[in-house]
């Protein structure tokens, strides 16, 4: 095999005629192809693959070859550049370009580089034959020692031969000017007398070892004598070793300066947290680095190196922004590209980044190729600089002048409120003596300005008056005080303003404050604030009471942890179809602490508070409300029950009139009119009752002592006895002159007891009705040890119905209003009765009632259970209603 001093390494005649093909290409698997093609036409052929320039390179300067093939699109470089760096360095190896790119412009640049052939794959006939050909023919014309001398005095290498004694046999001119020495005087000298001080070091190791072994090494060593440091690749020859080497000391140095800023420049990023992104601009390949990822909730293997994986993170309202810089960057308006935006991270938050680049690679063109920058987290800077403008702005929007003095009393910041008063730009101000503390500096006995400076007190009050722009003389409250930060004297905090025509200023700002703590600290209304995702920013002092929280718990709850009919979807929505400063109502439900509840009004609003959407709600507690409406409610039914009690009892009274009134007309008999006129009695007594329960919500009057069996006995005469065997309602009441009457009333009732004898007169009316009107016969009136019962003989009351027979409406009488018996009922409750139906001893109904008070033998009247302590109404004739309730 032939070495790469191209001598014959003794193998015989195959070995001198064999060919070193170098093919080199970044198309995956066409050098393989290519050696494999080549190889199969000429088993004289060698070729070995390599992909990329630097390979290539890095093998010309490893060993010897015959021919280099290379195709004309490389990463590194060109075709046409690998062949110039060739030329340069290895002399004039046959070079074949063989590519795919068939422009005339990139045959002519090639010959003209000096390329030995230029082969198209494009070729109608075999490409891969006509290579062979070009290789064999440009290799036969490099054969000899012409060639290959040539060769080692062209390339960058140094290059030596040695022989088996270690004599230097050759050097190219480049190791001679290395060496610093002649040629012709360092020839047959031995390399370990050259250089000492390589003896017993790894390198000598190394050498012998390519000597002893045959086969090639590469070494790197450290030449004390020349100062360098130089990377040696020894080939075994016939003979001895070739050597060629290489002088890397400024590359190490290179190197090693690179390295140390690159450590340097972590420890900046590290320390700084900072997350670095680099942009191939023409690919939109984007890497981004660990912090990078982190400072959004990622690890790097979660995200794309891709443009998209930022540009879909940047907030929508900031990413138009972001690409006006950078176009603005890449058109060479700016030196460095830089924007502010909002990026959303993992969790969905968002965080404000800053965000610094530069193009560190164009084309010649100008077009950018490579950008480079990093990301810094600037979320609390820009809390700082939100909260700082907006004590900014409210000091700005304050009606009273701010400012701040330096240690002289000048003036080093003021608001536009100042601006304005002194009719001056604020910045213009700035570095002016101030006419207030000139003033409060005359005043009084003492330098209390200098006092506050010095730190002999922490603030003062007073009044002065200065002499102002548009006024002369104003009076001017005025607040100063000492302004300390980390410690040290930063100057005095001003407050002042206008209090003349008496103080109008003054109290307009005091009104303003009232009315504002009024309307939320103070209202009676619970006011809270929440944004558009439902969550409480503030309330006021009400609802914290009306909910039973503190404030700090109810700041971040939900509203519909509050509001318990309030579903979350729903409260977004009617958010959302607000429009600005738009006020809706509704009422709802709120839900305390501990779990109770009480129906509220809302009316929410849509405000704008520093360019961001809340929502202002104002509610109130309307329980009070809810139980007037149902008040009102069941007064209104109460009304209309009054009606129907009128309607119904009235009936039984009116028939007993126009009966008698036409027993009167029809025989003259006086007696008649009596009978008439104690209808018209309960008719008017009825009325009057009606009227007081009406003005005072209470079914009953005065409570006197009744005695049952008397307040019965004379009630069954008088709704249905007659007289002289006539019925007063125009029926036969059963001959001959004896009374009768249509159902027999028995009295086993001795007690007494108390109560309005009306109501009680009106109870038993409506029961007897009741008994007449379901085929009844006897009625029976008895005591019980704690009230009294009135039965009859009728059908009974079915146990299935017995709950509902007190119902207004209810009857199974075809004639019955259905009001009897609901009448009986409220008598009951306003009395503090209880009532209880039952079947009777035969089998009728019985009506137990239970409860009822006896009265004591000192007691005369008593009033009824929650009644008030009134004179009941008196009727156009004088008399009370207890009068016209009494009346038998």
């Amino acid at each position: 095999m032939e070495g790469p001093d191209g001598t014959d390494d003794g193998e015989g005649p195959r070995a001198a005629s064999l060919v070193r093909v170098l093919a080199v290409d970044d198309e995956s698997g066409f050098a393989d192809a290519a050696a494999s093609r080549l190889e199969a036409r000429d088993d004289r052929t060698e070729v070995v693959a390599v992909e990329g320039a630097e390979a290539a390179l890095d093998a010309l300067s490893s060993a010897s070859f015959d021919c280099v093939v290379s195709g004309y699109e490389l990463a590194e470089a060109d075709g046409v550049g690998l062949l110039e760096t060739v030329r340069d360095r290895h002399g004039d190896v046959p070079f074949v370009l063989f590519t795919g790119s068939g422009s005339e412009a990139v045959a002519s640049e090639a010959i003209s580089a000096g390329v030995d052939e230029y082969v198209r794959r494009a070729e109608p006939a075999d490409p891969y034959a006509q290579l062979a050909s070009a290789v064999e023919g440009v290799v036969s014309q490099a054969r000899g020692d012409r060639r290959l001398a040539a060769h080692l005095e062209r390339t960058t290498d140094a290059f030596c031969q040695v022989d088996s004694e270690w004599r230097l046999t050759y050097l190219n001119e480049r190791a001679a000017r290395f060496l610093e020495r002649d040629a012709e005087t360092v020839l047959g000298e031995r390399i370990w007398e050259l250089f000492p001080e390589v003896v017993g070091t790894e390198a000598e190791a190394a050498l012998r070892e390519v000597a002893e072994t045959g086969e090639a090494s590469r070494l790197e060593h450290h030449v004390d004598r020349l100062g360098a440091d130089l990377v040696v690749n020894a080939y075994p020859t016939a003979g001895g070793l070739a050597l060629y080497f290489r002088d890397v000391t400024e590359r190490r140095e290179r190197e090693r300066e690179l390295r140390e800023v690159s450590e340097r420049l972590q420890l900046a990023v590290e320390g700084a947290d900072l997350g670095v992104w680099d942009w191939n601009v023409r690919t939109d390949e984007v890497r981004f680095d660990d912090r990078w990822a982190a400072m959004l909730g990622h690890d790097t293997d979660e995200i794309d190196f891709d443009l998209s994986t930022w540009e879909d993170r940047v907030h929508p309202d900031d990413i138009g922004d972001a690409w006006d810089a950078i176009e603005a960057h890449f058109a060479g308006e700016t030196d460095l590209y830089q924007c502010d935006f909002r990026m959303r991270t993992k969790s969905g938050d968002w965080k404000w980044i800053r965000d610094r680049g530069r193009v560190v690679e164009r084309t010649d063109d100008g077009e950018p190729l490579r950008a480079v920058g990093i990301h810094i987290d600037v979320t609390e800077e820009k809390e700082r600089q939100r909260d700082l403008e907006r004590y900014r702005r409210i000091v700005d929007e304050l009606p009273e002048s701010v400012c701040i003095y330096d240690a002289d009393g000048r003036i080093a910041l003021a608001n536009d409120h100042t601006g304005d008063v002194l009719e001056a730009d604020p910045e213009a101000l700035v570095g002016h003596e101030s006419r207030l503390v000139d003033r409060i500096r005359a005043a009084g006995d003492g330098d209390r300005y200098d006092a506050l400076v010095d730190g002999d007190r922490k603030s003062m009050t007073g009044t002065v008056e200065v002499d102002l722009p548009r006024q002369s003389g104003a009076i001017v409250d005025y607040g100063l005080t000492r302004l300390v930060i980390d410690g040290e004297f930063d100057g005095v905090v001003g407050i002042s303003r206008d209090v003349t025509e008496e103080r109008r200023r003054q109290r307009r700002l005091e009104r303003t404050s009232a009315r504002l703590e009024a309307l939320f600290e103070r209202s009676p209304d619970m006011v809270d604030i929440h944004d558009e995702s439902g969550e409480i920013v503030d309330a006021n002092r009400a609802m914290t009471e009306a909910l039973s929280y503190d404030r700090e718990e109810l700041v971040g709850m939900d509203v519909w942890e509050v509001d318990a009919e309030l579903e979350p979807e729903e409260g977004v929505r009617l958010w959302e179809d607000l429009e600005m400063d738009e006020t809706v109502r509704l009422e709802t439900t709120f839900a305390r602490a501990d779990g109770s509840t009480f129906p509220a009004e809302v009316h929410v609003r849509r405000i704008d508070v520093q360019g961001e959407d809340r929502f202002l709600a104002s509610s109130r507690d309307i329980s009070e409300r809810r139980a007037y409406e149902r008040r009102i409610e069941r007064e209104n039914e109460r009304l209309d029950e009054f009606a129907s009690i009128v309607s119904h009892d009235l009936r039984n009274p009116l028939n007993v009139l126009s009966g008698y009134l036409r027993l009167a007309r029809e025989t003259g008999t006086d007696s008649y009119f009596d009978r008439c006129e104690r209808a018209l009695d309960e008719m008017e007594g009825l009325i009057e009752d009606v009227l007081a329960l009406a003005r005072q919500g209470e079914a009953v009057g005065s409570f006197e002592r009744v005695h049952l069996g008397e307040l019965a006995a004379r009630y069954g005469d008088d709704a249905f006895g007659s007289t002289d065997g006539e019925d007063p309602f125009g029926g036969d009441a059963g001959g001959g002159g004896a009374e009768t009457a249509p159902i027999e009333v028995a009295v086993e009732a001795d007690g007494e007891i108390c109560a309005d004898p009306g109501r009680v007169r009106q109870l038993f009316g409506n029961l007897f009705r009741n008994a007449a009107e379901h085929g009844g016969e006897r009625v029976v009136v008895g005591d019980l040890s704690d009230g009294f019962y009135v039965a009859d003989d009728g059908p009974g009351i079915d146990p299935d119905e017995r709950d509902t027979v007190f119902e207004s409406g209810y009857t199974t009488s075809e004639t019955g209003t259905g009001f009897g018996l609901a009448i009986v009922q409220r008598i009951v409750e306003a009395h503090g009765w209880a009532v209880e139906v039952t079947a009777g001893e035969r089998g009728g109904a019985r009506f137990e009632f239970t409860g009822v008070d006896r009265p004591e033998s000192s007691a005369e009247e008593t009033e009824p259970p929650g009644a008030e302590e009134t004179e009941p109404p008196a009727d156009a004739s004088g008399r009370s209603a207890e009068e016209a309730g009494s009346q038998d």
